[in-house]
């Protein structure tokens, strides 16, 4: 049985000729491309967020905006921010990086 990744990687291995380019810059191009995809794989996460929240609403007796508007305090909130604050860090940790500073 094949798993999605490596469906992904056979139809890729498949592909004939050049791949096309709109940009002048293949990492530009490239960066594009990554960046699309994440927002494709952005919008399947948030629908499925969304259908999960009218779910759990639905099972409560309450409205989505009422389960959507949920805050936490001490530390649960404080957990949630970390898990925040270390996302961003990964996403961008290409612009703090000391070494991409130093090549220019």
């Amino acid at each position: 049985m094949t798993n999605q990744a490596q469906a992904i990687a056979a139809l890729i291995e498949s592909a004939r000729g050049q791949r096309p380019q709109s940009l002048d810059n293949r990492e530009a191009e490239e960066t594009l491309n990554i960046a699309l995809a994440l927002l494709v794989e952005l919008s399947v996460a948030n629908d499925r967020i969304d259908r999960l929240e009218r779910l759990v609403a639905e099972m409560r007796g309450e409205d989505v905006a009422t389960l959507r508007d949920i805050r936490y305090e001490g530390e649960v909130a404080e957990q949630r921010q970390d898990a925040t604050d270390a996302l961003l860090m990964r996403a961008l940790r290409v612009l703090i990086d000391p070494r991409a500073q130093a090549n220019e």
